[in-house]
């Protein structure tokens, strides 16, 4: 899988860019409830997709590891601010590499979390040079708990928005 494709991946699991660059996850980062999460972004491609996970706490940290450990080969600058008990904002420079070569990356967002069962993203990204025609980009995401995973799904399965099944924890370090 590519690194664009991890890094797209990354991010909407995420709920934004910047939610996925943090170099040390913060000890007073919102949590999620365990179970099955439904998030819908729109933004990425114009149109909104709806992603399916089932969580767990060891997953829901294992996928900001992952987004930190892809920041970490990719981004210059990142900062991650825990506000108060439920607002995280991000803000990152970053460079990824593309089959056209490399762009840079700036992102700014801010997620608010209804208690562990929802969250709300706006965010904006520029790219330079464009990716796909798109050179600034504003994203919104929202995710929330619908209820516990289903019967045979195991923590770390992502039901992507054309049906496809992939499990996030098989993507670390590849």
């Amino acid at each position: 899988m590519s690194s664009r494709c991890r890094w797209m991946i990354a991010v909407s699991l995420l709920g934004l860019a910047g939610a996925a660059l943090a170099q040390d996850i913060p000890a007073n980062m919102p949590k999620r409830k365990p179970g099955l999460w439904e998030m819908q972004t729109s933004g990425m491609g114009g149109q909104s997709q709806t992603t399916k996970f089932c969580l767990d706490a060891d997953t829901d940290t294992a996928m900001y590891k992952m987004g930190t450990h892809m920041s970490g080969q990719m981004c210059s600058k990142f900062k991650i601010d825990v506000q108060g008990s439920n607002k995280v904002v991000t803000d990152a420079v970053c460079k990824i590499n593309t089959p056209n070569g490399g762009v840079d990356m700036t992102s700014h967002s801010e997620t608010t979390y209804q208690g562990d069962t929802s969250y709300a993203t706006q965010g904006h990204i520029t790219y330079n040079p464009a990716i796909m025609g798109h050179a600034d980009m504003a994203i919104t995401s929202t995710g929330r708990w619908v209820g516990q995973c289903a019967a045979g799904q195991k923590p770390g399965d992502m039901i992507m928005p054309n049906g496809q099944t992939m499990n996030i924890k098989d993507m670390q370090g590849h």
